[in-house]
């Protein structure tokens, strides 16, 4: 069986993880999760990781929000930012569910967001899906020799303010009217 030329035959893998446990669990996940073989590099806070990446530059990177030294939000913020390194698939894989860190995590550039499952199977099944989606947008860019956006979007942060208070003022609306029914109905 031949290859096709640019092929992948392995997952170059940066790791940005603190945790020792969490880093095995992910570890050993990813490695049943993938039917290439992974070559795990690990950073064990933010500056590690963008030393890591300014020298060899990884097939993906997962990337925690809570580290020593730069937060996982620093270190996105710096690779999106670079030229060089803003092509990397950067998922953040991370204990919290917030909107607030899904919400910044895209903003800044970020690809995917993985809450971290408790059970291994799951995550096996997260990084799974994760390897596969990678796989297939790097097989576009490989198609057509680059990616480039093609819609913008028309919610900029004036009209989401609009929005916020339209809500707010209908949900005033609603209140007034339910105390203008209950007074007519004589409830209070």
């Amino acid at each position: 069986m031949s290859r096709h030329r640019g092929e992948r035959e392995l997952w170059r893998v940066l790791l940005a993880e603190d945790n020792d446990d969490h880093a095995l669990l992910i570890q050993m996940a990813l490695e049943r999760a993938s039917r290439l073989p992974v070559e795990l590099h690990r950073a064990r806070n933010g500056d590690e990781a963008l030393d890591f990446v300014k020298n060899v530059v990884p097939d993906l990177i997962l990337l925690d929000l809570k580290m020593p030294g730069r937060s996982g939000h620093e270190v996105l913020a710096v690779i999106k930012a670079d030229p060089d390194l803003r092509r990397i698939p950067v998922a953040v894989l991370t204990s919290s569910d917030r909107d607030e860190d899904v919400a910044r995590s895209y903003g800044l550039g970020g690809n995917h967001f993985i809450t971290k499952p408790e059970d291994p199977l799951e995550l096996e099944s997260k990084l799974r899906s994760l390897l596969k989606n990678v796989e297939e947008l790097s097989s576009i860019r490989r198609g057509s020799g680059r990616l480039d956006a093609t819609a913008v979007s028309a919610m900029g942060p004036g009209s989401l303010q609009l929005r916020q208070w339209s809500l707010w003022a209908l949900f005033a609306f609603v209140l007034i009217a339910l105390a203008v029914f209950a007074y007519v109905l004589d409830v209070f």
